[in-house]
């Protein structure tokens, strides 16, 4: 629920890119960057907070500003529109603003699986998306929820005229007070807070039901990335290695997070991490973490072109650079697609 609807109108790519700096050429070009997060900062972005409490942006050679999301703070315009350097989105806003002439490339591909996920009460009486009509679901347009939505009921076989769609927020209260039956939520975090509230629930993914589209990507404008290569790479390697540490010691990157943002809380944190590492090392991410898998970016590009969200195949190579990814690994002796 975090990749808002695309702003068309506010964005400037002539402002696109940071003028290169007078860094040493065996240095990143530009050192001043900011990163855009989708939401506030949470396990979920830990790789992040991670490398810039420990210090490995600095040893990088980059001042790195970590920025929050939030309905009124999208990254993809902000990026596109050169207010910040980096962000955090889903893997279908990449495509779907390249389509709309956005030159935004994928760096790293966090989440192998989509974090989306459909919370029932567990006494619904509904099962999966086949008990879905007849009951009322909250819809958030245009974002990864419609589309996770949109593909689950197709892969079904379900009639999206026999469901009823309350328009969503960003509280869990219509579902807590049973005013709605289905709530779209991100399993890294949600389902806890529900269950602290009482509510016993169920979840229920599109994934188990042949979706295959992936969560979070790491993103720059294209024009960004061709002219300061040493800047992305250094900030990809630098980021890598915070999730490295942030998967290794959860518990450490919790307290970091904490420092980073006190007003979380530990134990909601704890859930967050237990689930953001399962997305991490979902399928390709199990030997290369951030590493973007051709066959699930091709996969996902078909699932959009299939619901018409996408007109035309996505030139999935201009798209998708992740070559600062597999390169890291690849100086370990990892080959990340074997």
């Amino acid at each position: 629920m975090r990749s808002i609807p695309l702003l068309l109108l506010i964005l400037t790519l002539a402002a696109c890119g940071t003028a290169p700096s007078s860094a040493p050429s065996e240095g990143p070009e530009v050192r001043q960057v900011s990163m855009r997060l989708q939401w506030f900062p949470q396990f979920q972005f830990a790789g992040y907070i991670v490398a810039d409490m420990k210090g490995y942006y600095e040893q990088a050679g980059l001042d790195v500003t970590i920025n929050p999301g939030g309905p009124d703070l999208v990254a993809l315009p902000l990026v596109a529109a050169g207010s910040d350097t980096f962000g955090s989105t889903g893997a279908d806003t990449v495509l779907i603003a390249r389509e709309q002439a956005i030159p935004v490339v994928a760096l790293a591909t966090w989440f192998q699986a989509s974090p989306v996920a459909f919370m029932v009460h567990s006494d619904s009486g509904i099962a999966g998306p086949q008990d879905f009509p007849g009951h009322a679901i909250g819809m958030f347009y245009g974002d990864n929820v419609e589309t996770e939505y949109r593909a689950l009921l197709a892969a079904t076989g379900v009639d999206r005229a026999t469901i009823t769609e309350v328009p969503g927020d960003y509280s869990l209260a219509p579902f807590l007070e049973r005013r709605v039956d289905i709530w779209p939520v991100y399993a890294t975090d949600q389902p806890n807070i529900a269950r602290r509230e009482g509510a016993t629930i169920g979840l229920i993914l599109a994934r188990d039901y042949g979706v295959q589209l992936m969560g979070d990507v790491l993103f720059t404008t294209e024009q960004f990335a061709r002219e300061n290569p040493r800047t992305v790479r250094a900030f990809v390697e630098a980021t890598l290695r915070g999730w490295e540490d942030a998967i290794a010691n959860p518990e450490e990157a919790i307290e970091l997070i904490l420092a980073f943002n006190p007003e979380l809380d530990r134990e909601q944190l704890a859930f967050e991490a237990a689930e953001t590492i399962k997305l991490l090392r979902y399928g390709p991410g199990e030997r290369c973490v951030g590493v973007s898998d051709p066959d699930l970016w091709a996969a996902e590009a078909a699932t959009l072109q299939d619901l018409a969200i996408l007109a035309a195949p996505p030139d999935l190579t201009a798209a998708v650079w992740g070559q600062y990814v597999e390169e890291f690994y690849a100086a370990r002796g990892v080959r990340c697609g074997e």
